[in-house]
């Protein structure tokens, strides 16, 4: 079951936002790990759990100016390749960022999660990149590319 916080901001924007359930979004993001590898395309990965929003934002007016902005930029982002989706026991919430430049693909210097976290920051002076607990990835691995003389 979701936050109760979250449903009135994904009901009013359910037209524009599509966020998987985990079971698809587990199932995209295995798609996605086939096509990466096959085009040699990686993506990054951002997962955020619930938990770290309630920890580093304190009270309900907060979150909710958060959720606000957060599902606004989400909204109107520009790069429909980008998945989303909710973690297991919808715990949190994760972002697949495809065809990313893996010289890029690091917590610093992601180009499109750092665009997408100082558009949240511009709307709520919080900046995700900061709160501890969230993780990162590159998928696939910067290593699976590398060519062994």
């Amino acid at each position: 079951m979701l936050p109760e916080e979250l449903n009135s901001f994904l009901r009013r924007r359910k037209e524009k936002i599509f966020i998987y359930a985990w079971e698809y979004f587990t199932k995209r993001i295995h798609d996605e790990l086939i096509r990466s590898v096959i085009e040699e395309s990686p993506f990054f990965y951002v997962e955020i759990n619930f938990d770290i929003i309630h920890r580093e934002l304190h009270s309900s007016t907060d979150r909710s100016e958060f959720w606000e902005a957060f599902f606004d930029v989400l909204s109107r982002q520009k790069r429909h390749s980008d998945l989303c989706g909710f973690l297991k026991n919808d715990e949190g919430i994760a972002f697949l960022f495809v065809d990313s430049d893996s010289n890029l693909n690091t917590k610093e210097s992601s180009p499109v999660w750092n665009r997408f976290s100082e558009e949240v920051e511009a709307l709520t002076f919080s900046d995700m990149r900061k709160w501890d607990g969230i993780i990162y990835a590159e998928y696939p691995p910067k290593e699976f590319f590398t060519v062994e003389d």
